[in-house]
């Protein structure tokens, strides 16, 4: 009788995914993803910059860090397409951690913006509370890719995806994750996946933690922009 524990494992859900994603096609859907995190907040704090939304105490240092990210993202994109396509597995997750840190801190900054101007703005109705809403998303959709880096970066899976009585669990696609983000930014908790890595686990602490504030903040703009 064979020995069990010398038999084959089949490979986890997120063993699924970080193969697919560091070879073929899915090497160019990490490239993409990159590209998308860093245009998306470019395009958010140069609005921010012109329409004046952003705290003139908090400009030049949003300046700085816009400017450290974009040198960052041209620096790392490059590192990134090196390793992805020459097979550098491990080198390619160092890259991705420091450019998914830079966004984090890209993020944060935002909602400190955020913050700094709850009470700047005098009447205007709702529609001048759209820029809290574009920091929601780009909340959302950044916590996105680092679960996502999560997962295929920890042995075994960051999240333990469920699937029906009988069945292997499904691989992972970007609307879990994304469903996961949006549930972590809207009602403080995990979703139906169970969280097995404490990093994971910290990391969603630090994005309720935000969602807390910005729902602050738009309850704060609300009433400024009606009063």
């Amino acid at each position: 009788m064979a020995d069990a524990r010398s038999a084959p494992t089949s490979p986890g859900p997120a063993d699924l995914l970080r193969a697919r994603l560091t070879s073929g096609r899915g090497r160019l859907a990490v490239i993409a993803a990159t590209t998308c995190v860093w245009v998306m907040d470019l395009l958010l704090v140069h609005h921010l910059e012109n329409r004046r939304l952003i705290d003139p105490a908090l400009d030049g240092l949003v300046h700085r860090i816009d400017l450290t990210g974009t040198l960052a993202f041209i620096v790392i994109t490059l590192c990134l397409t090196v390793s992805l396509f020459r097979g550098r597995t491990r080198e390619l997750f160092r890259w991705a951690l420091v450019y998914l840190l830079f966004s984090v801190v890209q993020v944060i900054t935002n909602v400190l913006s955020m913050v700094a101007s709850a009470g700047s703005h005098q009447g205007g109705g709702l529609g001048g509370l759209w820029d809290v809403a574009a920091v929601y998303v780009e909340t959302v959709l950044v916590f996105m890719f680092v679960y996502i880096f999560l997962d295929v970066s920890t042995p075994g899976g960051a999240f333990v995806w469920p699937s029906r009585d009988g069945e292997v669990p499904p691989e992972p696609h970007l609307i879990d994750y994304l469903f996961i983000s949006m549930n972590v930014n809207s009602t403080y908790g995990p979703t139906s996946e169970a969280v097995m890595s404490r990093p994971a686990k910290l990391v969603m602490s630090l994005q309720v933690l935000l969602a807390i504030v910005m729902l602050t903040v738009l309850i704060a703009r609300t009433v400024s922009s009606t009063s």
